[in-house]
């Protein structure tokens, strides 16, 4: 099945979204959400500075209690067989800390959310991703207005959607033509 015919598929589900519960949704958002955050990835522009050993991006999905399904969607964001990102090899690792200890010396180039937090702990994800100057990317509905660098936007399109604020206190940097075609939440 082609790429497009799958995104197709899954626009469909989300827009049947009232026939499905709520943990439907967000498991349909997560998993659009998977393929377009290497879109965002790969519009870093710093991205070769945040490579680990073997010029590897280490890429770490974020979940509350669900570890299987935060294994299971960075499974898909590497792929079968493993994709580049800018021709750099990515490796993912997936955790429930949202202090993100364990990086304290070995950062990530960058976060997916792989399942909602409450509040207090979004906003500590936000704070790493800030502090570290590394995208946050969420497939949730609200985040991007909360503070999470990047995300989606189902509309008419599915398009990315950046928040202009977090990433300026970032500092990260985008290209132009993924910043033109992105919605922006200021």
């Amino acid at each position: 099945m082609s790429s497009r015919v799958r995104l197709i598929l899954v626009l469909s589900l989300l827009l049947l979204a009232p026939a499905y519960g709520a943990d439907e949704v967000q498991s349909r958002r997560a998993d659009l959400g998977v393929r377009l955050f290497r879109t965002l990835l790969a519009a870093d522009l710093d991205l070769p500075k945040k490579t680990v050993e073997n010029n590897q991006l280490l890429v770490v999905f974020y979940y509350v209690d669900d570890k299987r399904r935060a294994e299971e969607l960075a499974s898909r964001f590497v792929g079968q067989p493993a994709e580049k990102v800018r021709d750099m090899v990515v490796i993912t690792e997936v955790s429930n800390d949202p202090a993100f200890a364990k990086y304290a010396t070995r950062g990530p180039a960058a976060v997916f959310i792989a399942q909602p937090p409450n509040a207090s702990l979004l906003r500590s994800v936000i704070k790493f991703g800030i502090d570290r100057h590394l995208i946050v990317y969420s497939p949730f509905e609200g985040h991007v207005e909360k503070g999470v660098l990047g995300g989606l936007a189902v509309e008419a399109q599915v398009k990315p959607f950046v928040n202009m604020t977090t990433l300026d206190q970032s500092h990260v940097s985008l290209k132009a033509f993924f910043m033109q075609v992105a919605k922006k939440f200021k």
